[in-house]
């Protein structure tokens, strides 16, 4: 592997809640609406273009799209999508990846995920 680190965003418009949601927070139980910032990076082994950044921006896109039903999420956090999001990648690419997923760009998690 070389030093060199690509990464790819995109946005995404969807659902979800939280059910367990404390007293205090108690609004985040119900259905509520983010705009999902979603970035991938990923060690690449050389610079000429190893992995397209569109080729994995679009097939980031599909996979997390494909975890909603209809834009829902259901009870799934920013946590669980960018691991589950980083699974499905370092199954394909062989190699660990580092995925954040936030809330309206704000507010959200960074998970790192390496193969078994």
């Amino acid at each position: 592997m070389s030093d060199a680190t690509i990464f790819v965003r995109f946005t995404f418009a969807g659902f979800h809640r939280w059910a367990g949601a404390p007293a205090g927070r108690s609004y985040l139980a119900d259905r509520h609406r983010h705009l999902f910032h979603v970035e991938v990076r990923m060690q690449v082994a050389h610079d000429d273009r190893e992995v397209e950044f569109h080729d994995l921006q679009d097939e980031a896109r599909v996979i997390f799209e494909a975890f909603s039903v209809n834009g829902h999420f259901g009870s799934h956090s920013c946590e669980m999508l960018g691991r589950e999001l980083g699974s499905a990648l370092v199954e394909h690419y062989q190699r660990p990846v580092s995925v954040i997923v936030s809330e309206d760009g704000e507010c959200g998690a960074q998970v790192e995920v390496a193969p078994a």
